[in-house]
């Protein structure tokens, strides 16, 4: 017996008991993480006294997930785990997602790096957005995309890449290529407006 699997059915098995809870679960899995994007976006184009801790943040997230989806694409290649529908046909893929490879959870890696970052500054909406983070974690299992190893995992990676892109030598490099990235996207955001 896999206890992995049997957790995930147990969560799985929730799925069509409460159609509102369903929709809302389908929601978050398939498009949860254009929040992070529109937040990320926000947090680059709004003025204020710390825009430019903001906009290092803001890349050093970019970076940080760009390594985190790096690292993980090498775990899927040296262990393709499939995922927990193609190993129980009486799972609900109700996404109807894809095959690939299920460890680590992309998503929980790529949103829990995300929190880490807006948790370190406390900027405004950093616990919604980790809240968000663990829905979107417990929609990817409830969905029967991922065992709840599989978030561990994306933990795990996300944790890592966090530490590593928040030491000095990465800052340093960092920092000169955000003030860069803010002068481009000021000029750019001034070209549009007319100015």
């Amino acid at each position: 017996m896999n206890p992995d699997l049997e957790l995930v059915r147990k969560i799985n098995g929730l799925a069509g008991q409460v159609r509102p809870f369903d929709l809302a679960m389908d929601l978050v899995t398939r498009y949860g993480h254009w929040a992070f994007v529109i937040y990320g976006l926000l947090l680059w184009f709004t003025p204020g006294k710390d825009r430019e801790l903001r906009r290092r943040s803001c890349l050093l997230i970019f970076l940080g997930v760009l390594l985190a989806s790096t690292i993980s694409f090498i775990i899927g290649k040296v262990w393709n785990r499939p995922r927990p529908f193609t190993k129980d046909s009486s799972l609900w893929n109700f996404t109807g997602h894809k095959a690939n490879a299920s460890f680590p959870s992309n998503h929980t890696m790529n949103s829990a790096l995300i929190a880490m970052e807006l948790l370190k500054y406390r900027f405004k909406g950093c616990w919604i957005m980790t809240l968000l983070a663990g829905i979107l974690a417990f929609s990817r299992v409830f969905a029967g995309m991922h065992y709840p190893t599989d978030l561990l995992g994306g933990l795990t990676v996300a944790g890592f890449v966090h530490f590593i892109m928040n030491r000095r030598a990465v800052l340093r490099f960092v920092s000169p290529l955000a003030l860069i990235a803010s002068f481009a996207s000021d000029l750019i955001v001034l070209r549009i407006r007319g100015r």
